[in-house]
């Protein structure tokens, strides 16, 4: 490694990690629960929490349309309400409101990540619209608590959704809790008979795949039907619960991404029709 150069090195699966080239620091910085940084890689400017990778300007938007887009799709018809529980960036919040969600309250544990990505991410939430959502107004309102906990306050005062979004950092002993069966169940109460839940799984490659394996098999234990989800350009799998049985079969899918006033640029009818079907390895378990 040459001399001087900043690298973060992220981890990937066990004994491996990535390495990331650091053009400029921006942000380095601990709140109070976890290490955020900001970066100019070759990827452009990158999110990294805890040396992990959440974002980046090259690949965010194929990564927050497989975050939102599938759920969209899969259910029989627009939500009229969403949480989004994360997303320190703010970008799946945006993808829902020109979806035309009328309701998004957006729940984030870390307030000092979300306002730092406002100010230096070229992508995302900007300072005004924190500062607006956080007073509940322009169709979001932003609230800064423990997701689990809101779920908890959710379920005692039946207040009910039709979607729920989950993007926060991959499944570890860290945060564990958010990927359990006994999570999806809150999960589970807290939407609507026919709503929708949606969270990034993993990576399906055979060294990478034991996250996703160990977050589908929770989901299938809470959910009345899970349906998989994978986009080629972020090579990453989502992972949809249906609190229902009845599931849109893939041409219903297809016309339901016909019918959105958001235009995806990385999901497309063919898309659809590969994307739901999981690799061999994770079909049979093995």
């Amino acid at each position: 490694m040459a001399s001087g150069t900043t690298y973060i090195f992220e981890p990937i699966s066990e004994g491996l990690e990535r390495r990331w080239k650091v053009d400029r620091m921006i942000l380095s910085r601990r709140t109070k629960y976890q290490f955020v940084q900001i970066a100019e890689t070759a990827h452009g400017v990158a999110l990294f929490c805890d040396g992990e990778r959440q974002s980046s300007e090259l690949s965010q938007k194929a990564y927050h349309e497989g975050q939102v887009v599938p759920a969209l799709i899969s259910m029989p018809c627009l939500p009229k309400s969403a949480l989004v529980i994360g997303s320190s960036e703010g970008v799946a919040s945006q993808v829902l409101k020109e979806a035309g969600i009328e309701k998004i309250v957006h729940v984030d544990l870390d307030e000092e990540c979300l306002v730092a990505c406002s100010q230096l991410l070229p992508y995302g939430y900007s300072v005004d619209e924190v500062e607006r959502y956080k007073r509940g107004e322009g169709g979001v309102t932003l609230i800064f608590c423990d997701g689990d906990e809101f779920l908890d306050r959710c379920i005692q005062s039946n207040t009910r959704f039709d979607l729920i979004v989950m993007d926060v950092p991959d499944y570890s002993s860290k945060n564990a809790g958010l990927y359990s069966a006994s999570f999806y169940r809150k999960v589970c109460e807290v939407l609507v008979q026919e709503g929708v839940f949606i969270t990034q799984g993993g990576n399906p490659a055979i060294w990478r795949s034991s996250a996703l394996k160990k977050v589908k098999a929770a989901m299938e234990q809470s959910f009345a039907k899970v349906t998989y989800f994978e986009l080629r350009e972020q090579d990453w799998v989502w992972l949809i619960g249906h609190k229902d049985k009845s599931v849109l079969s893939i041409s219903e899918m297809v016309q339901r991404l016909k019918e959105l006033t958001y235009i995806p640029e990385y999901v497309d009818a063919l898309t659809i029709e590969s994307a739901v079907i999981p690799p061999i390895s994770i079909r049979k378990g093995f």
